[in-house]
């Protein structure tokens, strides 16, 4: 099962995948991976999340984003966090994220309005967004 499909049961999306309860951030499965690629868990990183949106739903996606990105920025833990859309395909955005380090991941990640965002992009989505974790050198 994708990580991204195990993200939906934080926000309470159906999903195919068993209902765990989430005792703590670590067990998130978008934090595992990162910790599975990041060495020092102190140290800075990035997220490059991909997502391709469902026709007509371009203007809804960025609306959600709106308030996410304006709160994210304010996270002390947040170091960039943007909305990208490709020209050459304008289904796909990439949102670029970096953190100062997985503790500020696993807050960010337990706000309120990472929650709402993705209880609401994840179904505007054909498929599931793919992530991909990038070392800080």
């Amino acid at each position: 099962m994708c990580r991204w499909a195990n993200l939906a049961l934080l926000v309470g999306t159906i999903s195919t995948v068993s209902v765990q309860p989430l005792v703590a951030a670590d067990e998130h499965p978008v934090i595992k991976l990162v910790k599975s690629k990041v060495q020092d868990p102190a140290k800075p990183f990035a997220l490059i999340v991909t997502f391709k949106v469902k026709k007509g739903n371009e203007k809804a996606f960025e609306e959600a984003f709106a308030p996410a990105l304006e709160a994210t920025r304010k996270e002390p833990g947040c170091i960039a966090y943007y909305l990208n859309r490709d020209p050459d395909s304008p289904q796909t955005y990439l949102m670029y994220e970096q953190f100062k380090g997985i503790p500020g991941l696993e807050a960010h990640m337990r706000e309120k309005h990472t929650q709402k965002l993705l209880e609401t992009v994840i179904p505007l989505c054909e498929g599931e967004p793919e992530i991909k974790v990038l070392q800080v050198p």
